[in-house]
Formats: C-alpha cells, structure tokens, sequence
C-alpha cells in the first residue's frame, strides 16, 4: 500500500500539471512581482483599469474591452445598453451557471434554454434555432472547456433573423475556429477572470466588442446607473 506521503506527491503532481485540460498549474507572485504590485497601489487607477482592459483586448482580437468586477456584471450592463428587457426572450445554452439566467430575468426578459451540442459540449446551432421565435433579441452561444461551440453556424442563423449574439467565453480563451479567434464572431463576448478561469484574478470579467458603440455605451453604464440613484436624478 503506498504511503500517505506518496499520495500526496501523486495528487500534487496531477494538479499542477496541465493534465486536465484547459486547467493549468497554479501560479504563484514572487517577491518582486508583489512589490511592482505594492508600488502602483494608490496611482492613477483609471490609467491602470484602462491599460489592463487594452491588454487583455490584444488577447483576443482587434477590438476593445470593458472590466467589470464578474463577469455576470458584465453580462447584465451588456444587455441594458442592448436595450433587452421585457417582452424579450434570451436564448441561453442549457449547461450553464445559474447567474446567466439570473442577469436575464433582472432585466426583465425570458431566459429560453437551447440543447448542447454532443460534440463541443457548447450551443447547438440547430437547437438554437428551433428555440427562436417573433420575441427572441438575443443569442448568446456558449464555447464550453475551451472547445469552440458551432459559432459560425450560429452566426449565420442570427445574421438571417436580425438578433444579436453574445459569445460566452467564461471558459474558453485563445481557442479558434477556422483560424478565427472565439469572441470575434458576434456583437459582443463575455469572459470570466474568477478563480475558477483560464486567467485567475479571483473575481473579474471583460465585455468584449469590435463595435465601439458597445464599449461606448458600456463605459458609461455604472455612470448612468449611479446618477440614477443619485439625489438629483430625475
């Protein structure tokens, strides 16, 4: 029977190898690295914000992003400067997390779930499009454990019918599909930096477009949702 010890060893071993899949070895801030941290704390954070947003953009394609402290949030301010609300359907993949869905019903649309297609784990374009109807104004398509779901068909079917799509990307970074980088294909793309992402900063997410009217708009959002609560708002 082997050691305890030796058991140990072999659990560590497999989880900071890149054994399961798009998951990799933790990585840890050395000493240096957290006093360059220690120095900018307090600095121009707008500056920071702004650089950080522009770097992760770079990652993905030729367009913009905004930071939101999770990626719900991000969703959520998508979808109010999308104009989504009432009356309208949002057609979610079936596999997703709980606060997809919650975003949707706060701003007072319907969450309508597609299937999963057997092969990406992601959206299945052909469900998609059985779930569509006369109320349907937004698509988002789910790229699951880094595997491009069939975005490009899915693409297609909203170009047909007029609907936005919004690409998940919570769980997929980096990966293409007919070397076109995952995030690029719809109106906008949701990604995830939680401690559970490809990129792990404990909580965060990014809005990403290459249509500026969407970063535009987006930028201002927590501005306008302020003022709304503000003493002077009308």
């Amino acid at each position: 029977m082997a050691s305890k010890k030796s058991l140990y060893s072999k659990i560590i071993k497999l989880f900071s190898t890149s054994l399961l899949g798009f998951i990799s070895g933790h990585y840890y801030l050395n000493k240096e690295q957290l006093q360059k941290i220690r120095l900018q704390i307090g600095k121009n954070s707008k500056e920071h914000i702004r650089l950080y947003e522009s770097k992760f953009s770079n990652l993905v394609g030729k367009g913009d992003a905004v930071s939101f402290a999770s990626g719900r949030m991000g969703f959520y301010a998508l979808m109010k400067v999308m104009n989504i609300g009432p009356g309208d359907e949002v057609i979610l993949c079936g596999y997703t997390c709980s606060v997809m869905p919650n975003a949707v019903l706060r701003t007072g649309a319907k969450p309508v779930y597609s299937d999963i297609d057997s092969s990406t784990y992601g959206s299945s374009a052909s469900s998609i499009k059985k779930c569509m109807s006369s109320k349907t104004k937004l698509v988002v398509a789910q790229h699951s454990f880094g595997i491009p779901c069939e975005i490009d068909q899915i693409y297609q079917v909203c170009q047909l019918h007029n609907i936005l799509l919004v690409e998940d990307c919570a769980l997929t970074l980096g990966s293409t599909l007919n070397n076109k980088k995952v995030g690029t294909f719809g109106n906008a793309a949701i990604f995830s930096t939680d401690h559970s992402k490809p990129i792990n900063t404990i909580i965060g997410g990014f809005i990403y477009s290459e249509d500026s009217t969407i970063i535009e708009k987006l930028r201002i959002f927590p501005i306008i949702k302020c003022n709304l609560f503000s003493k002077n708002s009308i």
